[in-house]
């Protein structure tokens, strides 16, 4: 048997059984101060399942909330977003623009990309029963390696006596979303010299073929220099257009320029112009950007020997096969319209923009 407390008694088992003393409240303040705790518990218990519910409450908007964010789909991209795609893992640095020539670049390297003329959008007047733009197909043949990436060109062209409307608009952007769904293609780019009257027309152009190309798929544009030289403000509109990058041109500049004048000096202050360059191989060239795109021109359908020389280009370095002798320059030599021979009047020189800086 084992000593116990006083308020144990013997058992026969030998086993300490409690027997608990009632306790007797020491008077009126013991009572109060259990009052007051249980007004507190009562408080606590209340506040508890008050933020509780707002817990929940908080979740489920939040649940809601995506839901509907998710039915919206993605949000429009504007154009700072779009300037920091990665554009570099869809086209390679250096690309061959393939126009309106029989081409066949199956021995350009790996690591050469092809832009070729795909169509060209003739933009005439909006009228009954009349189409407002005519589309002309390429029609010569172009062959490129099976593993080359390729992006397609629509060259669009103002006629004279073009008149901007919402069914031309409409026209335009279906004919230019057509093309960005043929297989094969990595990117979509639109050469079109638009002057500072049809800018409104080509904003709006934009705008409604973007939602309706493939999701993934950047979305570039040929740049006069004029263009990118403006800064924040009026002149400025490339900042606000849904693309991914505006090629600047530093060819065919018109009015008194000529092909062996120097690029250098020309600035690009917009943010969509700095990461590419486009040149010729029968003009002299700006100082280039080793990092920046180089999407390269040639009058005359590519050689063997050119193809093998295009990989030095991003550093700088022209290869005696991508010199020109720009004294027997030939400035008519190019047909950049999509028209067969012959019918380059349908297009005057003088409908055409020329390039300024002012």
């Amino acid at each position: 048997m084992r000593n116990c407390s006083e308020r144990v008694e013997k058992q026969p088992a030998s086993v300490c059984r409690l027997r608990i003393k009632p306790v007797t409240p020491a008077g009126p303040s013991f009572i109060t101060l259990l009052l007051k705790s249980l007004t507190l518990v009562r408080k606590s218990m209340a506040h508890v399942q008050l933020t509780s519910r707002r817990l929940v409450l908080t979740l489920v908007l939040a649940v809601l909330c995506l839901g509907t964010r998710a039915d919206r789909g993605p949000r429009p991209r504007s154009g700072a977003d779009l300037v920091a795609m990665p554009f570099a893992t869809v086209m390679p640095q250096t690309v061959l623009w393939a126009w309106e020539e029989p081409e066949d670049l199956r021995s350009a390297p790996e690591s050469i990309g092809v832009a070729y003329l795909a169509e060209t959008l003739l933009l005439g007047k909006s009228a009954p029963a009349v189409p407002a733009i005519t589309v002309i197909k390429r029609h010569q043949p172009l062959a490129v390696a099976p593993q080359a990436s390729v992006m397609a060109v629509v060259r669009v062209i103002a006629l004279p006596g073009f008149q901007d409307s919402p069914t031309i608009r409409e026209q335009t952007a279906a004919a230019l979303a057509e093309v960005s769904h043929r297989p094969g293609l990595r990117a979509l780019q639109i050469d079109f010299d638009a002057t500072r009257s049809q800018r409104t027309f080509y904003a709006a152009v934009l705008f409604l073929l973007r939602p309706h190309m493939p999701a993934a798929m950047p979305l570039s544009m040929t740049a006069l220099l004029s263009w990118c030289a403006a800064g924040p403000g009026s002149g400025d509109w490339l900042s606000t257009l849904p693309i991914d990058e505006a090629v600047p041109m530093f060819f065919r500049l018109g009015g008194n320029a000529r092909s062996g004048d120097s690029k250098s000096g020309y600035p690009l202050r917009d943010a969509h112009c700095r990461g590419s360059f486009g040149i010729s191989t029968d003009e002299n060239w700006p100082p280039l950007d080793p990092h920046a795109r180089i999407y390269l021109f040639a009058p005359r359908p590519w050689t063997p020997l050119q193809l093998a020389a295009l990989e030095g280009v991003p550093s700088g370095r022209r290869a005696p096969a991508l010199q020109f002798d720009y004294a027997r320059s030939n400035w008519h030599s190019p047909n950049d319209t999509g028209l067969r021979a012959g019918k380059e009047s349908a297009v005057p020189a003088e409908s055409l923009p020329e390039e300024s800086l002012q």
